[in-house]
């Protein structure tokens, strides 16, 4: 119980609304409960008066007084029930939707590198069943909490003013009670966080599974896919079965010691009774409310699986909000000129050293060239350039001043992107382009377009320009929607350019139209490239060889085949590759 206390305040502290009206809720649910017991101990106190339990010398009985009171108890338990709801659901439904600002904001916050190691599946399940889950606590679990606490609560002091030797017989069990379900607790979470984490990672891959399913099929391994789903269903079966084992047996341990209250009930008022020491009208009294004092407890048994899956989402949902943010600076000017340079810059992720002691420059208006072997850290070299990521030592400097230094809109304006991943949205092909340069007309993205090589598809698509290309693109292959992220960017007209393997997925015809749009789209900005095709590098104004996340050389394309070091080699293998694919499109 104290978890899910801290849990709430949490949350309630990470909102921006005021939780009065959720207090409010609680304090009306309190006090309807309140009166919903109340008939019980008046009943008790009449009966005091009332015939066989009544003195001989009691004055006649009136039904008058209890009936107004009953009433007015009556009365007063529905409004208060009706107003505890009211005000418990809108200002659960205003701080969970403050909450959900909050995140969403978070996450708007956050470095970029951070969604591109996460999948979307575990991210999405975040983000939408752990805030559920959440937003039922507020609107009903708590509500129903405080009832189960506060009638045995109510229940408890009242019976212990009747007769408190009864009452102790009856609640001597709760401590007992409570240190049995605390027990396998702490063992029930743990096999309740690998509950989680198995669903959440099934989340995922399910995900990729149906997003790859096309691809999955056309090289027959969509049956692999599915062993793999299998075995994660086996999994959240397994440790399914060992959560709810553990959470049902001290769930069963709970009541039994909370219901053998009962029993001492039974005995203690038997002795009682003996020594002529109970009256008739108190033991009916306790015979009609233990089962009122217990049932609460019992039920509140049963919401223990909500709030465990709930302790867990808000964790992950806290872990969410304590992932640090990008860090913003103030500047919003453009910088002086549009060189780029890195200063002993080294970049680790999970410990695992990516980039170490990076330093080069890149002046204004050049063209340099990142090449290596697969793993070398030429993707990250121009993550870090984007703001993907900060690195954990060095500088990069635009204009001579630290990325760090302006604020993340201000610096994206002055960047193009054209990465391997493209993102496309639902929406037609110049929504999808105009988001390069918002207000463009439809003219410049047409242009745009066009000196992207996109001519060639689109004239073949149903409507156009104006036809919607589905969900991340889905009815375009993998090089037209490569050009589209081209066309981005040459509408965008960024003076810094960062390009990673622009025309790694297109064929060589559409490779030599985007080269020539891309020389052009150059010429006067400073372009960051990574390309596996020396070809399309040869005539950088500088050319990085990174190995093993160092910049192992340096130079133009002619300076270091003179060199004769691992450029030369990436080279001379390439051209073996390519030589071997002419002779074979020859024999073909």
């Amino acid at each position: 119980m104290p978890e899910f206390v801290r849990a709430c305040l949490r949350v309630i502290r990470k909102s921006r609304r005021s939780p009065a009206k959720i207090y409010v809720g609680l304090l009306l649910r309190v006090a309807e409960r309140a009166f919903s017991i109340a008939p019980y101990f008046l009943a008790w106190y009449w009966l005091l008066d009332m015939p066989p339990f009544a003195a001989a010398t009691s004055d006649h009985f009136s039904w008058a007084v209890p009936a107004v009171i009953l009433v007015v108890l009556l009365l007063g338990q529905m409004a208060f029930s009706y107003f505890s709801q009211m005000n418990s659901f809108l200002g659960s439904y205003d701080l969970t939707l403050s909450y959900r600002e909050r995140l969403i904001d978070h996450l708007r916050q956050l470095p970029l590198g951070i969604f591109a190691r996460q999948r979307v599946g575990q991210l999405s399940s975040v983000m939408t069943d752990d805030v559920k889950r959440l937003e039922d606590v507020f609107t009903h679990l708590t509500a129903e909490l405080l009832a189960a606490v506060s009638v045995p609560v109510l229940f408890a002091i009242c019976l212990i003013w009747v007769d408190w030797r009864l009452a102790l017989a009856l609640l001597i069990t709760w401590p007992l009670a409570l240190f049995a379900l605390n027990a396998a607790n702490r063992i029930f979470l743990t096999l309740g966080r690998g509950k989680q984490l198995a669903v959440q990672e099934t989340s995922g891959l399910i995900v990729e599974f149906i997003s790859g399913l096309r691809t999955l099929r056309l090289f027959g391994r969509a049956h692999v896919w599915i062993g793999r789903l299998d075995q994660r269903f086996a999994q959240i079966r397994q440790v399914s079965m060992g959560a709810e084992a553990w959470g049902g047996g001290s769930v069963q341990a709970y009541r039994a010691v909370l219901e053998l209250g009962l029993l001492l009930l039974l005995l203690v008022a038997g002795w009682l009774a003996g020594d002529e020491d109970l009256t008739p009208a108190t033991w009916l009294l306790f015979v009609l409310v233990s089962y009122k004092v217990l049932d609460p407890l019992l039920d509140a048994a049963a919401y223990l699986v909500e709030l465990r899956a709930m302790l867990q989402g808000e964790a992950r949902l806290q872990r969410l909000l304590d992932t640090p943010v990008l860090r913003e600076g103030a500047r919003t000017e453009p910088p002086q000129h549009f060189s780029v340079a890195y200063r002993q810059v080294s970049f680790a992720y999970d410990s695992k050293l990516i980039l170490q002691d990076i330093d080069f420059e890149v002046p204004q208006g050049t063209v340099t060239a990142i090449v290596g072997p697969s793993g070398a850290g030429k993707s990250s070299l121009l993550h870090l350039l984007a703001r993907f990521d900060d690195p954990q030592s060095g500088t990069i400097y635009l204009g001579g001043t630290d990325l760090n230094a302006w604020r993340s809109d201000s610096l994206y304006r002055y960047f193009g992107f054209v990465f391997q991943d493209v993102q496309l949205f639902e929406g037609s092909i110049l929504d999808n382009v105009r988001i390069g340069r918002d207000g463009a007309s439809d003219r410049e993205v047409i242009d745009a377009c066009s000196r992207a090589g996109c001519d060639s598809f689109v004239q073949n698509l149903p409507e156009g320009y104006a036809t919607r290309i589905g969900e991340n693109g889905q009815q375009l292959s993998g090089g037209e929607r490569q050009r589209l992220s081209i066309a981005r960017a040459i509408l965008r007209d960024a003076p810094v350019l960062l390009l990673d393997e622009a025309t790694a997925s297109v064929d060589a015809q559409s490779q030599h139209d985007i080269e020539q749009a891309l020389a052009c789209l150059s010429e006067g900005k400073t372009v960051l490239m990574v390309a596996h095709r020396l070809n399309a590098v040869r005539h950088a104004d500088q050319i990085l060889v990174l190995d093993q996340g160092r910049v192992h050389e340096k130079g133009t394309h002619q300076e270091l085949l003179k060199h004769d070091g691992l450029y030369a080699e990436l080279w001379r293998r390439q051209e073996v590759e390519i030589h071997v694919e002419a002779c074979g499109d020859a024999t073909n």
